[in-house]
């Protein structure tokens, strides 16, 4: 078999975006996919575009949210029995990045990423992708005095880093969303926020990817192996795939491959759940449920509602029947759901989440032909497609697209000033 130029390892949208990207630069593409590039965990979380989502995860007052989650049973935030201990210095980690300092490094990082997401969302929808996106605005709902106080926080740490974000009254939220019940104290809107269908974005990438030449393997990568320079033998268990780079976008799996190559990644997978309900009722827009830590998304195909980063192991990803019944449970705290309505379309997925709360995009430290794009937490699909345009111009050697010092895999290596 030749050489291609690039293998992706890894499916979900951060690795379709790649290939996409790379194979439209003209470069020979192979996407090679344990289950196959139609499955991953990338089709059901929430579809919120969020281009305001630029402070990284850890951020101050997390630790402080964080225990509070922990301490409720419901909670959005949780640390599974299954995470084991290797789940402490991860924590301690992630408690030494909510700094001020973490926050004015990643901003720049993120709102390229997500900016650039959301110019590919809205290029592809233009050329008939059928994506159900729209720049809406996104809602922020705050049915307590408490995510009032929160919400106002936040507007004012959005407005600080140039969001457009806007503090609304419970009369102005019920006007710009109907369908929401009695009690709403007030609310957010992010102004330049939307949606889209995280499955047709999914489809729609790849198919792009393949109409310039990308093809894909179903196989499980075992190991890579550099040979020189500049060729990495990808060993399957269905075969050899030789290749002049290699990008690991294997999401919680990618620490394991890159391992050989420099510091180990302290990516840890974070589970998440969604339920989408076909009878749901039919929102204007996209919601953030602030007190119920739940994001909802009213699709084409039913409405969709999106909770939970619980800190677990890879092997976890059993559907939790309970965990679903809890999604919709709450949910209807704030919306007027169908009586008895049977939960539809479960889903649960591991997010690859990082101590410092940004991505790992660049080249591993100790092989230059092994890139790394993983590690987007919960903005895997909202970043996904930006991601995709950073990787390539790593590949192709042209302009960066984001400081590779903020988001490299060196950043992790001991004796880095920023290593926790």
């Amino acid at each position: 078999m030749n050489t291609v130029d690039v293998v992706v390892v890894g499916g979900g949208i951060v690795g379709r975006s790649v290939a996409s990207s790379a194979a439209r630069r003209g470069m020979s593409v192979r996407l090679v996919e344990a289950g196959g590039v139609t499955e991953g965990s990338s089709a059901g979380n929430a579809g919120h575009m969020v281009p305001s989502h630029v402070v990284p995860f850890a951020a101050p007052g997390m630790v402080r949210s964080g225990i509070t989650s922990l301490l409720r049973r419901d909670g959005a935030f949780a640390v599974s029995h299954h995470a084991g201990p290797g789940i402490v210095p991860w924590l301690w980690r992630f408690a030494r990045s909510t700094t001020e300092a973490n926050v004015a490094r990643g901003v720049p990082t993120l709102r390229t990423l997500l900016d650039l997401t959301a110019d590919e969302i809205e290029r592809l929808a233009t050329g008939g992708a059928r994506l159900d996106a729209a720049r809406t605005g996104l809602l922020q709902v705050c049915s307590s005095d408490a995510s009032m106080r929160e919400a106002e926080h936040e507007v004012a740490t959005f407005q600080r880093w140039g969001v457009r974000a806007r503090l609304l009254s419970a009369t102005e939220v019920r006007e710009a969303e109907p369908a929401l019940r009695h009690g709403v104290r007030g609310g957010v809107e992010l102004v330049d926020d939307g949606r889209f269908d995280p499955a047709g974005l999914l489809a729609a990438v790849w198919a792009e990817a393949s109409d310039h030449g990308a093809t894909a393997t179903t196989a499980r990568v075992q190991r890579l192996e550099v040979v020189g320079d500049r060729q990495v033998r990808v060993i399957t268990d269905e075969g050899i795939v030789d290749a002049h780079q290699v990008v690991v976008a294997a999401g919680v799996w990618t620490p394991a491959l890159c391992a050989p190559f420099g510091p180990r990644l302290p990516i840890r997978p974070a589970r998440g759940n969604s339920v989408t309900m076909p009878d749901g009722p039919r929102l204007r827009l996209p919601l953030l449920l602030g007190d119920q830590r739940l994001a909802v998304n009213p699709l084409t195909d039913g409405l969709r509602i999106t909770g939970r980063f619980e800190l677990t192991s890879p092997s976890h990803r059993a559907i939790s029947e309970r965990r679903t019944k809890e999604l919709v449970r709450r949910a209807a705290e704030v919306l007027e759901l169908p009586a008895d309505a049977p939960p539809q379309h479960q889903w649960t997925g591991l997010r690859p989440a990082t101590p410092d709360g940004l991505p790992v995009i660049g080249r591993m430290p100790g092989a230059s032909a092994v890139v790394v794009a993983a590690g987007h937490g919960m903005l895997g699909s909202t970043a996904g497609p930006g991601t995709g345009e950073a990787v390539a111009a790593i590949l192709t050697g042209g302009t960066p697209v984001v400081d590779d010092h903020i988001v490299s895999p060196a950043r992790f290596a001991r004796g880095s000033r920023r290593n926790g």
